[in-house]
């Protein structure tokens, strides 16, 4: 008898999971345990594992979106309940009606589109079917199923491919400036941040402060770091500095590094740093916890390992969790400031941009040098702006005094 597979719940929130990649080809012998799928929540890609021992037959396909608990695949005992089941009809599929004979004198293969375009349900095929279509470019809907209930099987795929070597070449078709629209449709981690990022800024009073700061010390501190990597062990990076700085000022400035229900506010004795790190499938956010432990070497091979993990999508489950203040440095891009949005319940984000070679007033004279806006998106439920004045001066005072940073 066959075995079902059946989409896991990865957390207590999921309710439907999208299917990346299978990892393992259609008709596959698979054993229990064995890494088969890839599938995405809200919050990670990951892997799924072979619930049983059987010969895999996929029913749902790469990008689907699948419920909780609703079938993925099946598992036959062997060979022959595999070949059964690649020839069933879908058990929810209902009887189509037979459209009338057409008489005609056009080719077989404009029959077979014309009785494929009249079917308007979903195009029922088996496993190997859609697994030729996919390899060969082949839109199932133009395939005429002589499976039970008309289901395509994969020999009609192949008499398919074979009729289409039989029409003559079309003459090419005049240019036309039509639009082509392509349709994207929002899953997984990236639905998970559009419906995150629009509750954050309907729930709370947001409000940005900015400061424009000159790093042109903190570059040369660096700088200094960076000559001296082979004894740190690492190579130190302007980001470091700049987080070990937001840790420092967190710990002179408790409220910040709290979270907020609507009606309590919790203050956190640990700074958990939330680092914002793009990544393709969308915006990550690991949390690198009890910061104000570390030194800036420790700080930086924290950083380091789970923006790595984030980008590979590997973190680990609460890796994205328990987070009590966020930073989101884009100065890698030419954006001088923004206006970050706040990760809920924390209630506040500093945001760094980019370091632009600017004139700028030393003293009584005009010098050259290295600024960088910092700005402050902080809840005004919370805080007001003396308290937002009173981090962002001493932001200013630690990058600008960069030997502050690490003592």
């Amino acid at each position: 008898m066959s075995f079902e597979l059946v989409m896991p719940r990865a957390g207590l929130t999921m309710v439907e999971g999208t299917i990346s990649s299978w990892l393992v080809a259609e008709g596959a012998a698979v054993k229990k345990g064995d890494p088969i799928m890839e599938f995405e929540n809200e919050k990670n890609t990951i892997e799924f594992n072979s619930t049983g021992d059987g010969i895999l037959h996929i029913t749902a396909q790469e990008g689907d979106v699948v419920a909780v608990g609703a079938p993925i695949g099946l598992l036959a005992e062997d060979q022959a309940e595999y070949d059964a089941l690649c020839i069933a009809p879908a058990a929810a599929a209902p009887a189509p009606v037979e459209a009338p004979a057409a008489v005609s004198e056009a080719p077989a293969v404009a029959v077979v589109q014309e009785t494929a375009a009249a079917d308007t349900g979903r195009v029922r095929a088996t496993g190997l079917a859609k697994k030729i279509a996919r390899q060969k470019g082949v839109d199932l809907a133009k395939v005429q199923g002589t499976g039970p209930n008309r289901r395509i099987i994969a020999q009609d795929v192949l008499d398919y491919l074979e009729a289409q070597k039989n029409i003559p070449a079309a003459a090419p078709a005049a240019a036309v400036a039509d639009d082509v629209v392509t349709e994207i449709q929002m899953t997984g981690i990236r639905k998970a941040i559009a419906k995150n990022m629009y509750a954050s800024l309907q729930e709370m009073a947001q409000c940005t402060a900015a400061v424009e700061v000159d790093v042109t010390e903190l570059l040369a501190y660096r700088q200094k770091l960076v000559d001296n990597q082979e004894y740190l062990g690492c190579k130190v990076t302007v980001n470091d500095l700049l987080a070990m700085a937001t840790v420092k000022m967190l710990q002179k400035h408790p409220t910040a590094n709290a979270t907020f229900d609507g009606k309590t506010l919790f203050v956190h004795s640990a700074v958990n740093l939330s680092v914002a790190v793009a990544a393709e499938v969308g915006l990550m956010v690991p949390v690198v916890k009890n910061c104000e432990r570390m030194s800036l070497v420790q700080l930086h091979n924290a950083m380091t390992d789970v923006a790595i993990r984030a980008r590979d999508q590997k973190l680990k489950g609460g890796e994205q969790a328990g987070g009590t203040f966020t930073i989101s440095n884009v100065g890698m891009f030419p954006i001088d400031w923004s206006t970050p949005i706040i990760n809920p319940p924390q209630v506040a984000i500093l945001g760094f941009g980019r370091a632009v070679k600017k004139p700028a007033v030393v003293g009584d004279e005009v010098k050259v040098r290295s600024m960088m806006h910092v700005f402050l998106t902080f809840d005004h439920r919370v805080f007001d702006g003396l308290e937002v004045g009173r981090i962002l001066a001493d932001m200013q005072k630690l990058l600008e005094n960069p030997e502050l940073i690490t003592v």
